[in-house]
């Protein structure tokens, strides 16, 4: 049985390889259970992305010659009408679970495949993908839980948040817009108080 390996364990795996290649990416990749999607640059400003379950979104502008991408596109979408870039057309690339996509330095895409491997949990086999929603969120909520100070939030405010429904993609947004957070925490403050008179 093969052990879930974090991102140090994989970067590891790639030295071992000496050579940063789809063969390379492929044989990192089926080594590593769990939800991942893994970037690596080389030398010539070539990028790998390496797409397990992991949500990802990846967005190119033509027009700029630049692809943009992060774990959602409800995320990126609003990073990018703060920089101005939503001005400009795009596309939306999809990227299956599984997939090695290369950009190289003049932007020229091409990709390859690997094999998901599956979970051994709780005496089953899942096929991570099923769990996929479950594991994603409380990974995001730990994320968000240790970046908050970051954003001026403390770990309660965002507890606080999810306890009375917010996703842990609409408290992340919420984060990367302070004017629309500080309304949030205080209308939930201001019924929380209601309802304890």
């Amino acid at each position: 049985m093969q052990i879930e390996t974090d991102s140090y364990v994989a970067v590891q795996l790639l030295e071992q390889q000496g050579k940063l290649d789809f063969g390379s990416l492929k044989s990192m990749a089926e080594s590593v259970q769990g939800s991942f999607c893994f970037t690596a640059l080389d030398e010539n400003n070539t990028l790998y992305i390496v797409k397990g379950s992991n949500p990802m979104c990846l967005l190119h502008f033509a027009q700029l010659g630049l692809y943009i991408y992060a774990s959602t596109e409800s995320i990126l979408k609003k990073a990018l009408q703060k920089a101005g870039f939503h001005k400009y057309p795009f596309e939306v690339l999809n990227v299956d679970e599984g997939t090695i996509l290369k950009i190289d330095r003049y932007g020229f895409l091409s990709g390859s495949t690997f094999e998901v491997q599956e979970s051994f949990r709780f005496g089953k086999w899942y096929n991570w993908y099923d769990e996929l929603e479950e594991e994603y969120y409380s990974q995001q909520e730990e994320l968000l839980l240790e970046m908050c100070s970051c954003y001026g939030v403390t770990e309660e405010d965002v507890l606080l948040l999810l306890d009375y429904g917010y996703s842990t993609d609409e408290i992340e947004e919420m984060l990367c817009d302070s004017n629309l957070l500080l309304e949030t925490l205080c209308a939930v403050r201001c019924e929380e108080e209601f309802c304890c008179e």
